[in-house]
This record gives C-alpha cells, structure tokens and sequence, in this order.
C-alpha cells in the first residue's frame, strides 16, 4: 500500500515552497524585530543614509516593515502566496532574482519619493511579475490569478484605500476567465500589472516602478520556460 502524498502535492503543489517558505520565515522575523524595536526598524530601513556608507539598506530594507502590523501581515502574506506560486514555475536562483531586482527598483525609486521607509512589498512586484507571465503553465495554482489580482489591489491600495476593490472584482473576474476563456489570463494579466505600474509611477508610489521592472523581469525566466 502506497503512503499518502506529500502535503504539498495534496494542496495542488507540484514542489514544496522551500524558498518561498524561509524567505517569509527570515523577513516575518526581521519584521517583527522591528515593529517592537524602533531602534531595529531606525538601523536597518531605507534611509539617505544609504547613499552615504550605509549601503546594508538597499537590502536590510526589504526585511523590515514601515506600515505597522496591518501591513507586515499584507507583504507577508501576498510573498507567500505569490512565492509559492511562482516556486512551482520557474528556478529558485530566478525567483530570487526577480525578488531583489523588483526590489531594488522600488527602493530606487524611494530614495526619489519616500526616502525613509521599509518593506518587502516591492520585492514581491518581482513574483508578481513571474506569475503573470505563468498563469498558463500547467504547474501553476489554480488560486494563483485570483491572488495576483488581489495583490494589484493592496498595491493600489498604497495610493488610495478604497481601490482595494479593484483587486477583489480582478479575482473574481480571473476566477471567470479560468472556467471560460483561460488562454487570455496572461495577456490581460499582464496588461493589468503594466497599467497599474504607470499610474503608480505618475501618482509618485515607490510600487510603481517595482512592479514596472518586476513584469519585465518576471518575463525572462517564465517565457524561458515555455519555449524550451
């Protein structure tokens, strides 16, 4: 007699997240750190500082949160929802390159806008922008287009609250698309995150340009994949 799956495979996985999972350990525990420790978040979020000898920021403020409890939940969460997502499609040296490419730009572009703040949101624009490009791969969650939509709504979200509901109505949309027209997923997918990439970038949102970079980037290892 056969013993059962494993529990990753009886959720619809074709691998295990490991990546995804010590990744969410290594900056939940970071994050916690500096939530009750302002002397945690003051030593290792983006500052001018980082310009100026500090360099450790440019990556110390992805592990660190400036948006309170509310929003360590939200990044930590969507990183281990689209992570997992985008670890069952593409290499684990890619998928984190896609991570600290999007999120270098986002932390580019804080240094222009926001100068002091923290989180990993902007590196997980790099995930979004694997899944988006994946959403066909046979490998890839059913689940994962709806959490990318919602994922585009908590990043609007950042802009003005209430447009969370974009998101919420993008998942319900997505669920439609996979039972009727699935082949189309990508392209709108995709459309969607360039759309809301520009409107950041106008309104001066650090996201835009993470997710800006994280769509194009994201496309190199998830095309990759689907020629060979």
């Amino acid at each position: 007699m056969s013993g059962s799956p494993p529990l990753f495979e009886r959720v619809g996985l074709c691998r295990p997240p490991l990546l995804t999972a010590a990744l969410t350990v290594f900056t939940g525990a970071v994050s916690v750190w500096g939530l009750v420790s302002p002397t945690a978040l003051d030593a290792l979020q983006r500052t001018p500082a980082a310009g100026h000898g500090e360099v450790w920021r440019w990556l110390s403020s992805l592990v660190v949160q400036d948006g309170g409890v509310l929003g360590t939940a939200s990044n930590l969460i969507f990183l281990g929802l689209l992570g997992t997502a985008a670890e069952q499609v593409v290499g684990r040296v890619a998928m984190t390159v896609c991570y600290l490419v999007a999120g270098l730009a986002g932390q580019v572009a804080g240094v222009l806008w926001q100068p002091v703040g923290g989180g990993n949101s902007v590196a997980v624009c790099g995930l979004a922008g694997i899944v988006s490009w994946s959403l066909v791969e046979g490998n890839m969650p059913r689940w994962a287009g709806s959490a990318l939509a919602l994922w585009i709504g908590a990043l609007l979200a950042t802009w003005w609250p209430p447009l969370i509901a974009v998101g919420v109505i993008g998942a319900g949309l997505d669920r439609a698309m996979l039972m009727a027209r699935p082949a189309i997923r990508v392209p709108v997918a995709v459309g969607a995150l360039a759309v809301v990439a520009v409107v950041l970038v106008a309104v001066g949102n650090v996201h835009g340009l993470a997710l800006a970079v994280g769509t194009v980037v994201g496309a190199v290892p998830a095309r990759r994949r689907q020629v060979s």
